[in-house]
């Protein structure tokens, strides 16, 4: 890995801190305000790999943007339909439900489930008062 990988993931990982559930593009925004020769290919190529590798989470809602997640640990995401804000949601019951589902798909299928991709829409609380 060359330093200016390492450069660029360091200011990709500091804005995904900052940011919820970015997309590449307000990643690359939100970085080109310090960093102005940043290309979005660059900021993609890189997300890329840290997704590939496990460092985040990539958030794929049917048809919008991939988003990207700092918080690599089982949880669901919820998206609202209106304004585009995602969610995350987490419990014990959450993760209990999950290796429930998880085991029963083993069994059926004899398939050791390794990562699941699942994601919930509806309409947000803000989104529900402005209607």
């Amino acid at each position: 890995m060359n330093k200016r990988y390492s450069a660029q993931k360091m200011m990709i990982e500091e804005a995904l801190m900052r940011l919820d559930h970015p997309t590449a593009s307000e990643i690359h925004d939100y970085i080109k305000k310090s960093y102005p020769n940043i290309s979005l290919g660059t900021v993609y190529r890189n997300l890329g790999l840290m997704a590939e590798s496990g460092d985040v989470l990539r958030i794929t809602f049917g048809d919008a943007p991939d988003r990207f997640d700092i918080n690599t640990h089982d949880h669901f995401h919820v998206m609202c339909k209106k304004c585009g804000q995602v969610f995350d949601a987490e419990s014990d019951r959450l993760k209990e439900l999950l290796a429930q589902i998880d085991q029963s798909l083993e069994e059926t299928t004899g398939v050791h489930i390794e990562n699941r991709s699942m994601y919930y829409q509806g309409i947000c609380s803000s989104c529900r008062e402005q209607s």
